[in-house]
């Protein structure tokens, strides 16, 4: 009876006899649902990643545009990686997105962890670098998962809002939370980058929309989201 309060078909044995059978199956099909899961993410984690990667390699290149001195090329394509989450966002749900963001910083920390002797090398004894990677990396995953919970809430008919927004919100709360991190307590000017950052922020917002637009065919979302 327990089985049958667990919605479990046991067949014409009530001994159970029928029912591992069922339940083998059962756990077949979950085993095989988090498999395709998985495999859905490969794609959007290697996205994100090779955005994240290419911002952090390009830090140290002056910017293209005639911005701020201290403005870097890096800085410029972090904006990109909230097209990367509306696109998985809008092809599969919040849900994906969540996963997809966390896969992601944790594949990025575990390398952090284990190559740590190459990011030494690499950095040198230039704390200061340091902490303005976990603080921007930290405060791009909030950012990351503040844009997909408004993303969420604002996808519909007028396409536009919900990455245009998405953007606009995370990339401010991108600034609000990185700046303070990594320069707070030092002789920068963090209060001035973080307010001509956010600029930069909303106006890559706007621009992402076109690129967006763009995918719109190329990335059909599931059934269940009303073709938004």
């Amino acid at each position: 009876m327990g089985r049958f309060a667990a919605s479990v078909d046991v067949g014409r044995d009530f001994s159970g006899r029928y029912a591992r059978p069922q339940e083998d199956a059962g756990v077949l099909k979950r085993v095989s649902n988090a498999a395709g899961a998985f495999a859905r993410l490969v794609l959007p984690i290697l996205l994100l990643a090779t955005l994240a990667g290419a911002s952090f390699a390009y830090a140290g290149t002056p910017s293209p545009i005639p911005l701020r001195h201290w403005m870097n090329l890096g800085l410029l394509i972090l904006p990109l990686t909230f097209l990367a989450i509306h696109l998985t966002s809008r092809r599969y749900g919040a849900g994906y997105a969540f996963a997809q963001i966390v896969l992601t910083y944790s594949a990025v920390a575990a390398l952090a962890v284990f190559g740590q002797q190459y990011v030494t090398l690499l950095l040198g004894e230039q704390h200061a670098a340091l902490r303005e990677i976990v603080g921007f990396g930290a405060a791009l995953f909030v950012a990351h998962a503040v844009s997909i919970v408004v993303f969420d809430g604002l996808r519909g008919p007028r396409w536009w809002q919900a990455p245009l927004f998405a953007s606009l919100i995370g990339g401010i709360v991108l600034c609000v939370v990185a700046f303070p991190a990594s320069y707070f307590g030092t002789n920068i000017d963090w209060a001035g980058r973080m307010f001509d950052y956010m600029a930069v922020t909303s106006i890559a917002a706007v621009l992402l929309v076109i690129p967006y637009w763009i995918f719109r065919p190329l990335v059909p979302p599931r059934s269940g989201f009303g073709g938004y």
